[in-house]
């Protein structure tokens, strides 16, 4: 029986989440762009003025341009610095972020805008600089904040397919907490259904915000940790190569040294790693050993 729709675009998600996430922001900045841009020049042609189509167009694309632009900047530093903060800190800081947002958002739109009126020939006004600040700082709140629920749903949504990777019992991660052990099982839960893996088939492991993603052969599973507790509680052949990365010495293929001075890692598949500088002689006398 052949494989159903749904999926064929269910693996092509997990195998490609990046590409996903751009193409639904992109499809929906370019019909938010057109819906808004028609209805304006609906708005002015109806008050009896008339106006040219490029016009509303350019004053749409540009804040659109601006927004997409700042988008990773945003995620960035949620990831950097406030995915492990408590939920109430981790909302204050993003809704301070709101005024440095509005304020980039606008001085790049505005000179997007002068830039496309120079090339047509004619001069673009914003306004007052006070009330129109204002006026913008509104909508860029809001659409800042809806931004960020849409963005991590869309997370939640991937790592809900994906799965995610847990001690076995309650009991367990008390006791791995409160010592040196690392469990030689884990317990993933995906969509409802529960499988193990062993620690030992792990590969590497990333850091992702307040998670860390468990590599494991073709499959990723987050669990919810840091990499500084999780280095501390995987088996001795698991070594720090990075601050975002963990690798399994029995996955290494070979080490080669690079201009920069770092070492880059292949593993046995052909994946690539970054050996920084200061991992590299405590990775060295481990993989002696």
């Amino acid at each position: 029986m052949s494989k159903q729709p749904p999926d064929i675009y269910q693996q092509h998600f997990l195998a490609h989440p990046r590409l996903w996430g751009w193409g639904l922001l992109l499809g929906w900045s370019g019909f938010n762009v057109l819906v808004l841009a028609t209805t304006k020049l609906m708005e002015i042609k109806r008050d009896g003025h008339d106006i040219a189509f490029w016009q509303p167009l350019s004053w749409e694309l540009s804040s659109a341009f601006m927004i997409l632009l700042l988008i990773p900047v945003g995620v960035y530093i949620h990831d950097r610095w406030l995915a492990n903060l408590s939920l109430k800190t981790c909302i204050g800081f993003h809704v301070l972020l709101t005024i440095p947002f509005s304020l980039l958002h606008v001085g790049g739109m505005v000179g997007l805008r002068h830039l496309c009126y120079w090339v047509m020939g004619a001069d673009y006004y914003f306004g007052n600089m006070a009330t129109e600040l204002l006026y913008e700082y509104r909508k860029d709140a809001q659409s800042y904040l809806t931004l960020l629920l849409v963005i991590f749903g869309f997370r939640l949504i991937y790592r809900r397919l994906q799965g995610e990777a847990t001690y076995l019992t309650e009991e367990e991660e008390k006791e791995s907490a409160g010592s040196e052990k690392s469990p030689e099982i884990l317990l993933i839960k995906k969509l409802g259904r529960e499988f193990l893996i062993k620690t030992a088939d792990i590969e590497w492991v990333e850091a992702s915000g307040n998670y860390a993603n468990l590599h494991v052969r073709d499959s990723v599973y987050p669990m919810r940790t840091t990499m500084d507790r999780l280095e501390k509680l995987l088996p001795a052949d698991f070594v720090r190569i990075h601050r975002s990365s963990i690798v399994n010495l029995h996955r290494v293929q070979q080490v080669q040294a690079m201009d920069s001075g770092d070492h880059e890692i292949t593993l046995y598949g052909g994946k690539t790693l970054v050996l920084s500088r200061r991992y590299r002689d405590n990775f060295k006398s481990q993989l002696s050993l």
